[in-house]
Parts: structure tokens; sequence; C-alpha cells
């Protein structure tokens, strides 16, 4: 990686650089409230730990450190998210020049940029952005270990991807296809008989392990939450059908269709198979997606899981298609589709951008796609005029829970009702058992919520309700006060 900022001082370089300008600018000028994503993880950034209910602590630290320098407020909480975006993008690049060429790098980076997943990610600030900053580095690690075999690099590898695996789950994925890489690389296969691979888990172990510690204490609770994603929804045939269209929505259909097409050429070309750069890009791209293919059929798979995988997919389209030895005709036919594809995925990007901005111009259905992002702090408003003073904020949703922790002008600590499980990380701050005697403003989805959890006070009495067409979409809830807490059973899990 020593040649790695020097490769910036270059055309893809000056790109980035005026990418991460526009980026960092934008995310000034949108009105966009926080999701209840982004809103979570900046609860999650004002207790910091060593994990939370669904995820490992990255995105928490990463909040608290930008909020702390920019403020708190939508643009502290996602400048992070641009700045991992960018470092994603070079990341391509650097890795596409020095396994082939600059045009591959560059043209990857440009294919990676102008995907429209990958737009969203350049602003919203969720674990995405930073897992696909560390993947990307990751990956040129694994290929500078293995190329110099010298112990430095490979502690350095065990150290990114542990990084990456205190962000989010999927990096276990990594760990896995770098082994695989070098049992089925001939040239790479005897680093399997050193200990400079096992270093690289050994680290990732120990970075880990306060984590691990944290589940051990907590019951486990993040590897539970996670195998849920793997837990059988029964037989669906059509499954692998909505995932591959899904996926050629995340990188736009002809950037798909055209992976898939150099992932097959790669499987019947035996001179293909033998070009180990191509075998390295193969083993992250092709396989772990081939392996998530069967879990459609028995689940819903979410159509951002894969991402990390087109990383090193970008690079070698890229590479097979502008280096590849094919016939003048066939030449100006794939070029054409990919340039093609590339362009497509830059207006898809920036009518991302300008759906941002002014979502009156587009259709009703479009702007839909908005509605996670829109009118929280109106919201918290009508809240905050039946709370007058700072009592208590109690509800059942995460997302009401965190939105208000937010925008309520005094950021309170908000509350969830225990539900006999733990369904979020308000289960597990609990507190309500500490706060017997106060009053509380109950923010709740119906009078017949209300009527069930009254038994936690001496009276409840019906102050209004909020409702809201948001794009289409009513946002509705009941607003009720509940005077003197007192003990029940949905206080905490306590």
């Amino acid at each position: 990686m020593k040649n790695f900022l020097n490769s910036l001082f270059s055309p893809a370089g000056l790109i980035l650089l005026v990418l991460l300008a526009g980026r960092i600018s934008f995310i000034q000028l949108i009105g966009l409230n926080l999701s209840p994503d982004e809103a979570y993880y900046w609860d999650w950034s004002r207790q910091l730990a060593w994990g939370y209910y669904s995820k490992p602590p990255m995105i928490a630290w990463l909040i608290h450190v930008s909020t702390h320098i920019l403020g708190v407020s939508e643009y502290g909480i996602r400048v992070p998210a641009a700045l991992f975006h960018t470092a994603f993008l070079a990341f391509i690049f650097y890795l596409g020049k020095r396994l082939f060429d600059e045009k591959v790098g560059f043209w990857a980076m440009v294919a990676a940029a102008a995907s429209p997943l990958s737009a969203i990610y350049s602003f919203v600030m969720t674990i995405d952005p930073p897992l696909f900053a560390f993947w990307a580095l990751a990956l040129c690690l694994a290929w500078q270990a293995a190329e110099s075999q010298k112990t430095r690099d490979f502690f350095f590898l065990g150290l990114v991807a542990g990084l990456g695996l205190l962000t989010k789950q999927t990096m276990l994925a990594f760990l896995f296809f770098f082994f695989v890489w070098l049992a089925v690389s001939p040239e790479k296969r005897p680093l399997l008989k050193s200990f400079k691979p096992y270093l690289v888990v050994l680290i990732v172990f120990l970075m880990i392990f306060p984590n691990l510690l944290w589940n051990f204490r907590h019951g486990w609770i993040t590897f539970k939450h996670t195998s849920h994603h793997f837990e059988e929804e029964g037989l669906n045939f059509l499954g692998p059908i909505i995932f591959l269209v899904e996926q050629a929505g995340v990188i736009t259909p002809i950037v798909f269709g055209l992976m898939l097409f150099v992932f097959a050429l790669f499987l019947v070309k035996e001179k293909l198979r033998q070009n180990e750069r191509l075998l390295f890009l193969f083993v992250f791209s092709a396989l772990p997606l081939a392996l998530v293919l069967p879990l459609s059929f028995l689940r819903k798979v979410n159509a951002n899981w894969p991402y990390p995988f087109y990383e090193a997919g970008f690079i070698m389209l890229s590479a097979l298609i502008l280096r590849g030895a094919w016939s003048s005709s066939q030449k100006r036919l794939l070029r054409g589709l990919f340039f093609g594809g590339v362009i497509l995925g830059m207006l898809v990007m920036l009518a991302t951008y300008q759906l941002a901005r002014t979502p009156e111009i587009f259709p009703p259905k479009v702007q839909r796609l908005l509605y996670k992002f829109t009118d929280w702090r109106d919201f918290a408003d009508r809240v905050q005029k039946e709370r007058k003073t700072q009592e208590l904020v109690i509800t059942l949703r995460r997302d009401y829970a965190s939105e208000l922790a937010f925008y309520l002008p005094d950021r309170p600590r908000t509350y969830t009702f225990w539900q006999g499980y733990i369904k979020s990380q308000y289960d597990l701050w609990d507190g309500l058992h500490q706060r017997l005697g106060e009053n509380a403003i109950l923010v709740l989805s119906s009078q017949a919520e209300a009527k069930k959890y009254s038994s936690c006070f001496d009276k409840v009495v019906f102050l209004g309700q909020y409702e809201k067409n948001v794009f289409g979409k009513k946002r509705r809830a009941v607003i009720f006060k509940g005077y003197n807490l007192k003990t029940c059973p949905y206080l905490d899990k306590r």
C-alpha cells in the first residue's frame, strides 16, 4: 500500500476529491431527516459500549467521534458516510490499477460509484459505508500480503479485517473466502503451511474479543439476532428470481448482466481460470454471490447484503471488458454495453440526489422512497406540544424511540415498554424501574395499547393524536400522559 497515495495524484484522485466535496456539500443542503436506522445508531453513540443488540460497536464509535467534532446534527452524523464511501472508491481504483492498470482501476471505480445502492450510501450513515471501505482495503491488503509474504502485511490485513468485523458480521465471509482463495490458488496454497494466514485470524479474534465478552454477558444477543437472518421462512421458488432482479437494481441491470457474463466466461475458459489475478477476484465476488443465491429459496435476502461481493466483481468486469481478447465487433458491443451501464448508473445516481433535494418533481411512488427520511422533526414537535415539560417519553416502537430521542429539543433518553423479549437496544438498556414516581408521555399506536400499559400508572389521560400523510403513507400515533410511574410487568426484563 506504499504507493496508494501516489496513485491518487491522477485524474481518478481528482474525481474522488470533487465527489467528496460535492457529497459533503450535498449533505449540508438536503433537508432529509435522519432515517430510523441513523437515529438509532446515533442513540447508541451516546452510550458507548463494546456491543449492541444487532451489530458490533463500530457504527456507534464513528458517529460519536463525528458528532463530537462536527456537532450533533444530521450533517455531523452523515459526513462519515461521504468519507468512507470515497475511501471505498479509492481502494477499488488502487486495487484495479495494481492488479491490471490505471484504466481498469479507473473504470471499476466509476462503475462502483455509479451503482444506485452505492449512491445512497454516499450520504446515508449506516453500517454499510464503513463496511464497504474496510472490505475494499482488506482486498488490497490480502493481495499484497500473499504477494509479499511479509508478516507485517498479514498483520495489517488482520487489523483491517478486525475493524470490518467490528463494523458488521458480514466481514466473517471475507476471512472465509481469503482461505478459500489460498486453498484453490496453486501459487498461494503453500502459504497455508505457514503461520502467517493464521496470524490474520488471531489478530481478528483479539480485536473482536471484547465484543464477544460483551455478548457473553448479554446472553449472546447479537448472535441470536443475526441467526434470525438465516432462519427458514418457507420454500419460495420465486426467491432466487426476486433476489436476482433486486441485485440488478442494486448495480443496474446492464452492469449486473455483464458481471454474470464474465463470471460464466471465467468458468468456461481455462486460460482465464489460470490467471491468478482473475481467480482472486472471482473467489471474492462470484463464489459468495453463488452461495447467497440458495438462501433466497428459504428466506428474503436484503438487497444490500451481498454488495461487498461486487467490489471485486467491478474490477473483474472492468478488466475483462477493457483488456479481454475480443474481436473488434465483440469489443465494440461489450464496451458499448459496459459504458452504457455506467452511464445508466450515473443517471440513477443523479436522480437519487435530485430526489433527496426536490421530491416534488418525481412521481408519487418514487417520492415514497423518502418516507423514512421525512417529517420526523414535525412528529417530535407534535409530541413536544403535549409534553411541555421534560417528562419521560415511552413508546413500543424502536423508530419512534430513536427519532424522538434525536428530534425532541432536550434530546432525552427514551424508553420502550418491555414486551416479554428483547427486540431492540432499548430493551437492553432498561432503566424504567429507576424512574418510578415520574410522569411520562406515551407515544403509542392505538387506544388498546394505552389500555394495556395503563397498569404502569396511577392514571393515563389521552392528550391527542398525530396523523400525517407522508408521500402517500400514513404515519399515526396516539399520545397519552401517564401519571406516577409504578411497578408493573412492562417496565423492563428484570
